[in-house]
């Protein structure tokens, strides 16, 4: 699979490390680098990658404006987290803000590549570490210790038109399945699957997987 990755990243040594972990894939290249979030505003979105690499920590604003900046922009291209920051608080906002996967700094190059073909096949990578904390997040709710909620995901609770697909593509999405697998069940392209998964996207009001499946399921469709 050809892939076009930007990184935002500041730190010279981590953009060498990403400049030495794609080396592992000669078909994948790295189309735009940008250290700050003043340059990134003018040229990320315009190149138009298939992954960005954000860090969170920038010298002149957080990383999260961009990732919104992009949802916006750019609703076709994945967006990977690569930073420092291992707190919740940091995840979930990078999450809502529409970030597809949140990978720490630290990590192998084999590790990061592996991310980085995950999100590409529809999945959401996160660093285990951070995994165990979503999962000690959920597990309070559960036993009756309310987590601090965070804001909705969309505007409105206006009536949602889905096709019969749409639909189909919605359901398996929610139980986790990645694209590859929903073309298989479904019988239908991967690029087919794409296309229905932004529609749902632009119909529901968000950026994200995991926004979607959060609209879908305070509007009851799923």
């Amino acid at each position: 699979m050809q892939t076009s990755i930007y990184l935002i990243e500041d730190d010279t040594t981590v953009h060498d490390f990403v400049r030495r972990a794609l080396q592992a894939r000669p078909e994948w290249r790295l189309v735009g680098h940008s250290a700050s979030v003043s340059h990134a505003a003018v040229h990320a979105a315009a190149a138009a990658a298939s992954v960005y690499l954000v860090d969170l920590g920038l010298p002149d604003g957080r990383g999260e404006d961009l990732l919104r900046r992009l949802a916006r922009s750019n609703p076709g291209s994945e967006l990977l987290v690569f930073t420092v920051f291992g707190d919740e608080s940091r995840l979930i906002g990078a999450i809502e803000a529409g970030a597809t996967g949140y990978v720490l700094k630290g990590c192998s190059s084999a590790e990061l590549v592996a991310a980085i073909e995950q999100i590409q096949e529809g999945g959401a990578p996160i660093s285990s570490l951070l995994a165990r904390l979503l999962l000690k997040r959920l597990r309070s709710v559960q036993d009756g210790v309310e987590a601090p909620r965070s804001s909705p995901v969309h505007g409105d609770f206006t009536d949602v038109l889905l096709s019969e697909r749409e639909t189909d593509v919605l359901k398996l999405v929610a139980q986790g399945y990645v694209n590859k697998e929903i073309a298989r069940k479904l019988d239908i392209s991967g690029h087919t699957v794409g296309s229905h998964i932004k529609n749902l996207y632009r119909k529901l009001s968000v950026h994200t997987r995991v926004q979607v499946v959060r609209a879908a399921q305070e509007r009851g469709l799923v």
